[in-house]
């Protein structure tokens, strides 16, 4: 059984796990969470764009977040709702594109000078192609929100259509989801697309830490061929040992999200390959030059 493998691979794993030194920090990638969620509106080329500006030469990837209109068009939002974030109000999957079209995405992002569109998928990755960005893109697929789709093929599909569509390079792009299925999907239709498993030390309504542990992330990972295991930073048993763990089973190691400095040189000091983060200004300043 697969939960039995998974508890095999991670016993066997940490018994024969020799440890490493940490990496140094200038070898650790930065990821802005939504674009930069803490320096500008949340998932919105206005985001991007800043961040890139300010990041690019220091090599950051925009970090995002995708899901499907009721017209089938793949755009940039994190809710299954509009209404955190936009000045629209309703549940994402019964707007069509265009109905989206008078939604300002910088709504809750008090002072931005500017309208700010839900962006398209598409336009993203045209934008992102032509200017040189790095993308790291979630496909939002979670049980209980209202766009779950189990066999995790809907946006995954459409996904690997545009980005075939759009010539946006594969060595650029990283897909990353809660749902296995969605990144196993994606493994068939793109064996050179990086995927990360994404996994909360919470669930819904329990105590803190009743989530997936990070050890079962790296051994997961392993078993089903993604190459980064993304377990948040609260999991209970994140440290630095279960780190070696994901690279002696030849994963990378991101976590999510810190955005306070303590939370930034905590995750750093793990010895971790990347931060995913709100404040990518404030990893940096945690970093060498």
């Amino acid at each position: 059984m697969r939960v039995g493998r998974v508890a095999v691979a991670v016993t066997a794993a940490l018994l024969l796990v020799v440890p490493t030194p940490a990496r140094a920090t200038d070898d650790v990638v930065v990821f802005a969470h939504r674009g930069g969620a803490g320096l500008a509106p949340e998932n919105t080329l206005g985001a991007f764009r800043q961040t890139f500006a300010r990041f690019g030469d220091r090599g950051v990837w925009l970090e995002l977040d995708t899901q499907l209109t009721a017209d089938g068009h793949l755009v940039v939002l994190h809710d299954d709702t509009v209404d955190r974030t936009t000045t629209c109000s309703g549940d994402l999957h019964a707007f069509t594109l265009a109905a989206l079209a008078p939604c300002d995405a910088s709504a809750s992002f008090p002072g931005w000078p500017s309208f700010e569109p839900i962006p398209t998928l598409r336009d993203v990755l045209v934008e992102g192609r032509a200017a040189g960005w790095r993308l790291m893109i979630e496909i939002k697929n979670i049980p209980l929100e209202a766009n779950f789709d189990p066999l995790g093929t809907e946006v995954a599909d459409e996904l690997l259509a545009l980005v075939t569509e759009t010539g946006f390079p594969v060595e650029d792009l990283i897909v990353q989801s809660f749902w296995p299925l969605s990144l196993d999907r994606i493994e068939r239709g793109s064996p050179a697309l990086r995927t990360a498993l994404l996994t909360s030390s919470n669930l819904p309504g329990l105590a803190r830490g009743s989530g997936v542990p990070a050890g079962a992330n790296m051994a997961y990972s392993a078993l089903l061929g993604y190459e980064i295991a993304a377990p948040d930073l609260r999991t209970l048993d994140l440290h630095p040992q279960i780190v070696e763990l994901g690279h002696a089973l030849g994963r990378d190691v991101v976590t999510w999200t810190p955005n306070t400095p303590g939370d930034i040189a905590r995750a750093i000091a793990l010895g971790i390959d990347g931060v995913i983060s709100d404040r990518p200004d404030l990893v940096y300043a945690s970093l060498a030059p």
